[in-house]
């Protein structure tokens, strides 16, 4: 016959793997928002080295239609930057709720985790007072040897 803590070992496992898919998920979406940041600065640098080639071909004398040109670029640079940052909010908010998932399961993990414990220490001691007792009735069947006279 399985004890309590035997029979809930299963659930707690599950439970822990659970909380192991939480954080790998929550360590995934991590990644992603650290994509969207590195791909944001990069448009930002990308955006001042491009506007820097526009004043110094500024400088240097275009036409009207190369300056328009490099107007439209920039123009379109700043709406993918603009994209880039409701992409990086997107991913905060997404980090927020795998968070908060694996909150939840690492919080059912360790409860379950308790709940083992602790039927396990209870097993444990009425084991231990199981043995006691029956050492003290075969003590008490014994019979000294001095007795016996």
């Amino acid at each position: 016959m399985m004890n309590k803590s035997q029979r809930l070992k299963p659930v707690s496992e599950i439970a822990h793997a659970h909380e192991r898919d939480a954080a790998r998920h929550m360590g995934q979406q991590q990644n992603v928002l650290q994509e969207h940041k590195n791909k944001l600065d990069e448009l930002i640098q990308y955006r001042s080295e491009y506007v820097e080639k526009m004043v110094s071909a500024g400088s240097a004398g275009i036409g009207a239609g190369q300056m328009q040109d490099y107007t439209r670029f920039i123009r379109r640079l700043d709406e993918a930057i603009v994209f880039q940052r409701s992409q990086i909010e997107l991913a905060v908010r997404q980090l927020e709720v795998k968070q908060r998932e694996w909150q939840a399961m690492h919080t059912r993990s360790e409860a379950l985790n308790k709940v083992v414990d602790r039927y396990r220490t209870a097993e444990i001691r009425a084991q231990d007072k199981r043995e006691q007792n029956e050492n003290d009735e075969r003590a008490q069947r014994v019979r000294p040897m001095y007795l016996d006279i």
